[in-house]
């Protein structure tokens, strides 16, 4: 007896390959959700603790960032994260101050190394001093 050579039909191909990529699509479209829920959830975290921890009027996040990016002055970050640090009283300088945040959220905030990339805007009446930190050290500090 002879095996019957059985070959799919056109439409039963489609409904298959539908299927895979629509299961493909789910499971990505179901991470991303996930990362996003956790980088907000972080960010609302380094906001909380930077508004108790500064002496400042205003303490807000600005601009935060998951996923690969790449800049001609911060190089290639995976996650980043901006805070607007407004009218901030202090004995130190802009930089000090940066560095004295970061070692606090560092050892208080969970997960925070995830951020390879964490910026911080002092702004007063006068100017902005923007501060970067990437990977635990000062990368930029810039007056604008």
């Amino acid at each position: 007896m002879k095996a019957k050579n059985r070959k799919r039909s056109k439409p039963a191909r489609l409904i298959f390959t539908i299927i895979i990529a629509g299961l493909i699509g789910l499971t990505f479209g179901f991470g991303v959700g996930k990362g996003y829920m956790a980088n907000n959830k972080l960010v609302n975290a380094i906001e909380n603790k930077l508004q108790q921890t500064c002496d400042c009027e205003i303490v807000k996040s600005d601009i935060s960032a998951v996923g690969i990016q790449f800049s001609t002055n911060d190089g290639l970050s995976n996650s980043q994260a901006d805070f607007i640090l407004e009218n901030c009283k202090f004995s130190t300088s802009e930089v000090t101050e940066a560095i004295r945040l970061n070692n606090i959220l560092k050892k208080d905030i969970e997960n925070y190394n995830s951020i390879d990339l964490i910026t911080f805007h002092f702004k007063s009446q006068n100017n902005i001093k923007t501060i970067k930190i990437k990977d635990g050290s000062i990368l930029q500090s810039d007056k604008s």
